[in-house]
């Protein structure tokens, strides 16, 4: 009768030990939900720049066919600028997570 005690309570204790383990598993910490943000800021950067970068491209292209195009120049130049600003930004997420 004791052994089927001792049984049932270990039982009693793994089970409630589980259930904490399982419960504390499904929510995240603080730590945890501003890494997936950063990780999701980050492609959205990344995204971003490939898109300046496709816009940057095609920018430079009418620029060299329509040179005298000063609109296109400034457009250029806003796109560099733009590009530049999210690879700081881009590099400096990276930087935070070593």
């Amino acid at each position: 009768m004791k052994v089927m005690k001792a049984l049932g309570s270990a039982a009693l204790v793994i089970t409630f030990i589980t259930g904490v383990w399982l419960i504390d598993d499904r929510y995240v910490d603080a730590k945890e939900q501003q890494t997936m943000k950063q990780q999701i800021y980050l492609r959205i950067d990344t995204y971003e720049y490939r898109e300046l970068t496709k816009q940057y491209y095609e920018l430079k292209k009418l620029v060299r066919d329509n040179p005298d195009s000063e609109e296109l120049k400034e457009q250029l130049e806003e796109v560099i600028l733009e590009r530049i600003a999210i690879k700081k930004r881009i590099d400096d997420m990276l930087d935070s997570y070593d």
